[in-house]
């Protein structure tokens, strides 16, 4: 897996954090603390903000495979309906879902129909004016390793950094933006739609819980693009997302505290966080659902 990551800031004025600064001298000052929803945060001195990452789609499957996710097949974007996308942002927004689509299935061994939808989504790009983004050998590669999920994860995680790449040396920031939105929408989608029913402590229903953070991110990256009037258009859902994870998730507030970790990095622990519930769990779940069908259909 490339070692590229997209880094986006963190969205301020939520429940998610506060900032404080801490004046003085000497070396263990701080000068800037962020206090996180997560369980740790790392704070450098004289490090004026803290950057927090967008996982792609293949890294969010791969935790959720981890955690004890189980594939389910019926969920991915059907191939037929990309003909009715004949608009930019249509195009777009769904060049994201099956990229989103293309790494569930790699990632869960669903690969029969990969090839397809790799087809699919050059096509698309091709469309979009990123024909770029793919490597003329690409497609050789994916016939070559048509079976091997490790392989055909790999490519597609590849395929997905270097669409973003080519996005964002090419000045296409809108159309990354719609990428990443239906991207995100379709793995938020998925994941859902993997849990049976609610349970309490259960690691994959717990990383729903997380991507409320991850849709501030994207929402913050997103916010440079919002004159585009596709832009706020999906900015206006994103936002309505993210209204319902804020009001149905359970806030726990705990004590902060402060250590030394590795380096003599200045570790704030604590501060509270967001738990799901059953009606945070049915409340997202139904909200990602209707988001997704909007895009897609």
């Amino acid at each position: 897996m490339k070692n590229k990551t997209l880094f986006v800031g963190l969205i301020a004025a939520t429940c998610s954090g506060f900032m404080m600064s801490c004046g003085g001298s000497g070396e263990d000052e701080l000068q800037n603390v962020v206090v996180a929803d997560t369980a740790q945060t790392n704070v450098q001195p004289e490090q004026p903000a803290v950057e927090y990452a967008v996982p792609t789609p293949n890294e969010l499957f791969e935790i959720i495979k981890i955690q004890g996710g189980e594939q389910r097949v019926g969920l991915v974007n059907p191939l037929d309906n990309r003909s009715k996308y004949v608009e930019t942002k249509s195009k777009a927004l769904n060049f994201g879902v099956y990229s989103a689509d293309l790494a569930y299935m790699s990632c869960f061994g669903i690969g029969t129909e990969f090839l397809m939808y790799f087809k699919a989504i050059e096509e698309i790009g091709t469309e979009l004016g990123i024909e770029g983004a793919f490597d003329e050998e690409l497609m050789g590669r994916i016939e070559n390793n048509e079976g091997d999920t490790d392989s055909l994860f790999a490519i597609s995680n590849e395929s997905y950094y270097d669409s973003y790449l080519y996005l964002e040396e090419n000045d296409k920031g809108v159309e990354l933006c719609l990428i990443m939105a239906g991207g995100y929408i379709e793995s938020l989608y998925i994941v859902c739609s993997l849990v049976d029913k609610y349970k309490e402590g259960d690691p994959v229903i717990e990383k729903i819980g997380d991507q409320k953070l991850v849709l501030e991110n994207l929402l913050d990256f997103i916010l440079q693009y919002s004159d585009d009037p596709s832009v706020s258009e999906v900015m206006d859902d994103l936002i309505s997302l993210s209204e319902v994870f804020e009001t149905s998730m359970e806030f726990e507030e705990s004590g902060t505290s402060i250590d030394k970790g590795e380096n003599n990095m200045l570790v704030l622990s604590g501060g509270g966080s967001y738990k799901m519930t059953k009606n945070s769990l049915e409340k997202i779940t139904a909200k990602a659902k209707e988001l997704r069908e909007n895009i897609t259909k």
